[in-house]
């Protein structure tokens, strides 16, 4: 006759209390690692600020072609051409001419053609800022109107693409015509592209 078996004892892990007062530390990442994305940003950030040959902010007589969307809205094809103002005055005045339009079955369409006159009051090696006025017919959606548009404006040329330049613009539309009649601020954070030759 075999003798009763004992239950079998229970191995019971035990788990280290929690220590109080102490927090878990998320492990820092180390000085490499921030390197690591660091070193690529700044050099991006010092690629964009490093002046570039002032010759690229000289746009006496040079023609640029690109597109402007501030004057109807709507992205307009645009010829620019720096006049020469001669080699003592430092700083550029510029006449533009843009045109552009749209046409979809079902739609009035839109079209926009007119000009703008721009006198840069600051020149830097990557910047132009310009005060000017700009004026055309507009058309959208069957409106029609005149458009008279005081501006500011700034172009900037990135280190590396001297005749490349990105444009943005703030100002006011004043629209007469017709049964319309009105005024309304405008910006545009990039208004144009410019390609000078």
């Amino acid at each position: 006759m075999h003798a009763p078996r004992t239950p079998a004892s229970r191995v019971e892990t035990a788990l280290p209390a929690p220590q109080s007062g102490r927090r878990s530390r998320v492990p820092r990442p180390t000085t490499g690692a921030r390197l690591a994305w660091a070193l690529p940003l700044g050099a991006a950030l010092a690629a964009a600020t490093v002046p570039s040959s002032a010759a690229a902010k000289d746009l006496s007589g040079k023609l640029g072609l690109g597109f402007n969307n501030q004057l109807g809205g709507g992205p307009s094809l645009a010829v620019r051409y720096g006049i020469p103002t001669g080699d003592d005055n430092p700083f550029n005045l510029i006449i533009e001419g843009n045109t552009g339009f749209s046409a979809y079955d079902g739609t009035a369409g839109a079209f926009t053609a007119g000009g703008r006159l721009l006198f840069s009051t600051v020149v830097e090696d990557n910047m132009n800022f310009y005060v000017g006025a700009g004026a055309g017919y507009v058309m959208n959606d069957g409106v029609e109107v005149v458009r008279l548009q005081p501006l500011a404006s700034i172009d900037l040329f990135l280190f590396g693409l001297d005749n490349l330049g990105l444009t943005t613009a703030f100002g006011l539309d004043l629209d007469v015509g017709g049964d319309t009649t009105g005024i309304a601020t405008t910006t545009s954070a990039l208004a144009g592209v410019t390609y000078w030759f």
